[in-house]
């Protein structure tokens, strides 16, 4: 099904009980990340007795399992890439080192969102767009709503989104290795809170900015050119609307 651009597959109905505790979040998810960390992470032995490699695909579906057992969420959605945003418009050089997709994680590529729907999650997708400007977009919306979120992904531009009912739930070695990072745990680790990581002229006014941005590992043109308001949740809800179950209170 597609409204407004915005492609969601999936059975699930989510449901978001306000008498939940804090611990039950809305888990937005960015599939490209997580798909492209297991399958490096994960040998590409793993297969099928026929041969077809599946170690992106359990790697995500481990993911998903955690989740699962651990944190008991609200309910997930999972966001995907369909373009780039306009940044490669803004800024010329934007992915222009990343390598074409392996052969044998494209060969699983199709198999992915139908992995998500079999858990009874939800997929988006918003024509356009990448998935981390769709998880902003949500995380906005969810936080009027007073739902508390976790984003789960591997790219830590979105730290920039950390903030009250915030958190972002960071791989690091493998695909079920996790650290979870609030408010504090941002500046634990990079000095600074995390809108300070988002606006050049903080950056510019901070003796340790060249040093954040090091540890980011992106330049400062392509921070001040891209991510200056780029994950800064844009879309309008006409664009990319919270799942309509998501808002339902049960009786």
């Amino acid at each position: 099904m597609q409204v407004n651009g915005m492609k969601r597959v999936g059975r699930q109905r989510l449901t978001y009980d306000r008498r939940m505790t804090p611990d039950h979040e809305l888990f937005l998810i960015d599939g490209n990340s997580l798909a492209y960390r297991a399958f490096f992470a994960l040998p590409e032995s793993i297969g099928t007795s026929d041969g077809r490699p599946t170690n992106a695909i359990y790697g995500l579906a481990s993911m998903l399992v955690k989740i699962i057992d651990e944190h008991s969420p609200a309910g997930v959605v999972v966001a995907w890439d369909a373009g780039m945003s306009g940044r490669e418009q803004t800024y010329d050089l934007y992915k222009a080192q990343r390598k074409p997709r392996p052969d044998l994680l494209r060969e699983q590529w199709p198999h992915l969102m139908p992995l998500v729907e079999a858990f009874g999650y939800t997929n988006v997708r918003v024509e356009g767009y990448e998935a981390d400007d769709v998880i902003a977009s949500l995380t906005r919306q969810a936080r009027e709503e007073g739902i508390d979120v976790m984003v789960v992904t591997g790219d830590r531009d979105a730290y920039q989104l950390v903030g009250p009912g915030v958190r972002v739930m960071s791989t690091s070695r493998g695909i079920t290795e996790t650290k979870v990072y609030d408010e504090a745990a941002v500046e634990e680790r990079y000095g600074v809170p995390p809108t300070l990581i988002t606006d050049p002229a903080e950056l510019d006014n901070a003796p340790e900015g060249t040093a954040i941005l090091d540890a980011l590992g992106v330049s400062r043109q392509l921070h001040d050119n891209l991510w200056a308001g780029a994950v800064s949740g844009s879309l309008t809800a006409e664009q990319v609307p919270l799942p309509a179950t998501v808002l339902h209170t049960p009786a």
